[in-house]
């Protein structure tokens, strides 16, 4: 073969291989144009294998690995955005942000990602806040339900938002031992001022009582011990009675037979208690007498004879002093005891 035929062949040859790098770059300029075409309809698994594509006929090309790649992380993100799965969301959204020779579609897409769950964030921020304020200032009505529905919200179930979830709670344990305790203040001052009245009722009453006349007052103290002093007038019975130091001795008689008790009882600046009873039985001398010595509360008596005032008003006149009842005289008496 000559040297024009050689040269013929060489041209060939350049012409064919020409041809072949033309139809490489047509086919790679093509994939990638329909790899950024199918991007704007969010249809990242085919613009993947249009990456793919234009890989395979310019395996070196720098721009379509950063789009293959960049494509394949926002993928993820979005997927893991989805799911809720923020924290491995996040993760892969900034790595799409911060891609070399990356899309500036999918930069602003992974930004978007970010940014909401910033939003979340912060509002979830400001929720607690508003609770918080509420909480310091007093306002309990205020900061329950707003931190009810917090802690009830969707947002709240995401495991990244966990240590909002836990500040929340502690929160919400902190109205609630709150309210309690203001509560339980509220009963208790609610107690002591009925108590206080009612107190306040009982002096009234005993201030009454103390301003009765003594021999009206020794009938009513009698009426604890024997219930005779609470007939009527007190008729067919007078009643005999003495002062010795901080003791009332009295005596219901009818003026005949036996079966009379003494009965000695203490008096107290509020209330008179019973302390001992001795009755005459005849032959067989003089006996104890049982007796209630619970303290009975002068208010008491003081409505006990507003019941029946005409009735113990009556009585009063069969009602008098003698002075020969002492405790020496009940002790002597006693001293004859089953004789």
């Amino acid at each position: 073969m000559g040297k024009i035929g050689k040269r013929y062949l060489t041209l060939a040859g350049l012409l064919l291989l020409a041809g072949c790098g033309n139809a490489d770059q047509e086919a790679y300029n093509e994939a990638i144009q329909k790899g950024l075409d199918i991007l704007s309809a969010e249809q990242y698994e085919k613009a993947e294998a249009y990456f793919e594509t234009a890989l395979e006929n310019q395996p070196d090309d720098e721009k379509a690995k950063a789009y293959l790649e960049q494509t394949q992380t926002y993928k993820e993100a979005k997927g893991l955005y989805d799911s809720k799965e923020y924290s491995e969301a996040l993760e892969k959204a900034q790595q799409v942000v911060e891609a070399e020779n990356g899309l500036e579609r999918l930069i602003t897409k992974a930004s978007a990602i970010i940014e909401e769950v910033d939003a979340e964030k912060d509002h979830i921020d400001a929720e607690m806040d508003k609770a918080k304020a509420a909480y310091d200032n007093g306002k309990l009505d205020e900061a329950l339900p707003v931190i009810e529905t917090l802690l009830n919200s969707e947002e709240l179930s995401n495991a990244y938002f966990a240590e909002f979830k836990t500040a929340g709670e502690q929160l919400l344990a902190d109205i609630q031992n709150k309210q309690n305790e203001l509560a339980m203040d509220e009963a208790t001052k609610a107690k002591a001022e009925e108590e206080a009245l009612l107190q306040e009722s009982a002096d009234r009453t005993i201030n009454a009582y103390n301003e009765l006349s003594l021999p009206l007052r020794v009938l009513l103290v009698t009426t604890i011990v024997d219930e005779r002093a609470m007939s009527p007038g007190l008729l067919g019975y007078t009643l005999a009675y003495n002062f010795d130091e901080e003791y009332l001795l009295v005596n219901v008689h009818s003026g005949a037979g036996v079966g009379h008790p003494w009965f000695v009882i203490r008096d107290d600046l509020d209330t008179v208690t019973p302390i001992q009873g001795l009755v005459y039985m005849g032959m067989s001398g003089y006996w104890d007498v049982e007796v209630d010595s619970t303290p009975v509360s002068k208010a008491d008596l003081y409505n006990r004879y507003m019941e029946s005032k005409d009735s113990y008003d009556l009585a009063v006149q069969n009602v008098f002093k003698l002075p020969e009842m002492t405790m020496v005289k009940y002790e002597e008496l006693r001293s004859y005891h089953g004789q």
